[in-house]
């Protein structure tokens, strides 16, 4: 399997945002994703747009790329609920021709959760919520009839139609760095995705998740996401990112998730960039999703960086 490149898309004007998804496809990236959150965890005016709805945003541009694989930096099941998604899912997968990822996880904004009056649980509980979610999604893509009483969801003969356009079904990955993630990675996803290890600690997690699997690693694949940013050297290029985010949405960042993506960044000149992205091949990865932070870094990264890390 060899190492495919995902591309984020931030939220963006509308017309920026569809210029941007068509670059990704034209500069030739594996698949696209954006983020699922119904209200921003950054405070207003710390972003320049607000909040797309994820699935939305993704059937959009669906509409407007032609191969471009759809994916998201995670959905969260229970903002739709396992049945609709899966109905939605294969929507979008019969209608693109094939191209859906589904990426989920257990969500982590607990703020986002009780404004929207969607039950909130310790992690283990999501966790629990999720398993149940994502086997109700495998049974309506892949089955004629599906009945399920678990201790989250209930389902008594339900149908979809159409189904996906892949087969058996289109593959499903596990995001979230915990123990239980990764457990529910190896028992029921194509794949884990991880988010700003470095080279040496993707390397540990790889060592720990094949262990899980009742099939062969090479059908299992495990990715990680990382902020992009581009200059002569790492530190200049650290530099330049200080001065692009201000300090309090720095602070914000250092208290999400994104404080990994950032810690454990792609940075410095090209060459620089490619050397670390081949140390993440050399861990066995299958998949990178690169979080640009500078327009410009793109250009750069699609003339310099993309022809020499394609296999």
């Amino acid at each position: 399997m060899k190492m495919e490149l995902g591309f984020f898309l931030p939220h963006l004007p509308p017309e920026a945002f569809v210029t941007l998804a068509i670059k990704a496809e034209n500069i030739g990236f594996d698949f696209i994703c954006c983020d699922d959150h119904l209200m921003s965890p950054f405070e207003p005016g710390e972003t320049d747009f607000g909040c797309y709805e994820a699935w939305t945003s993704m059937a959009f541009i669906a509409g407007r790329t032609e191969k471009i694989r759809l994916s998201h930096m995670v959905l969260i099941p229970s903002f739709r609920g396992p049945a609709l998604l899966a109905n939605m899912g294969a929507t979008l997968d019969f209608l693109s021709g094939g191209r859906l990822i589904l990426t989920v996880g257990a969500g982590w904004f607990e703020k986002e959760f009780n404004a929207y009056n969607i039950p909130w649980e310790d992690h283990n509980a999501r966790i629990e919520r999720e398993r149940e979610a994502v086997k109700i999604i495998q049974s309506l893509w892949k089955g004629s009839h599906t009945s399920f009483e678990g201790d989250f969801y209930k389902l008594r003969d339900a149908r979809l139609s159409p189904k996906p356009l892949q087969k058996p079904a289109p593959p499903i990955w596990i995001s979230g760095d915990s123990k239980p993630s990764m457990e529910l990675a190896a028992e029921l996803g194509d794949g884990w995705q991880l988010h700003g290890h470095s080279p040496e600690e993707v390397s540990r997690m790889i060592s720990r998740i094949e262990p899980l699997l009742d099939r062969g690693k090479e059908d299992f694949a495990v990715g990680s996401s990382h902020v992009v940013i581009m200059d002569k050297d790492k530190d200049k290029a650290y530099t330049k990112l200080r001065k692009m985010i201000p300090p309090e949405t720095w602070d914000r960042f250092m208290t999400a998730d994104i404080r990994l993506e950032i810690k454990h960044r792609i940075s410095g000149s090209p060459e620089e960039c490619i050397e670390r992205i081949n140390e993440y091949r050399e861990t066995g990865l299958k998949r990178l999703i690169f979080i640009f932070f500078d327009p410009e870094d793109i250009d750069l990264f699609a003339a310099e960086v993309l022809p020499e890390i394609r296999e």
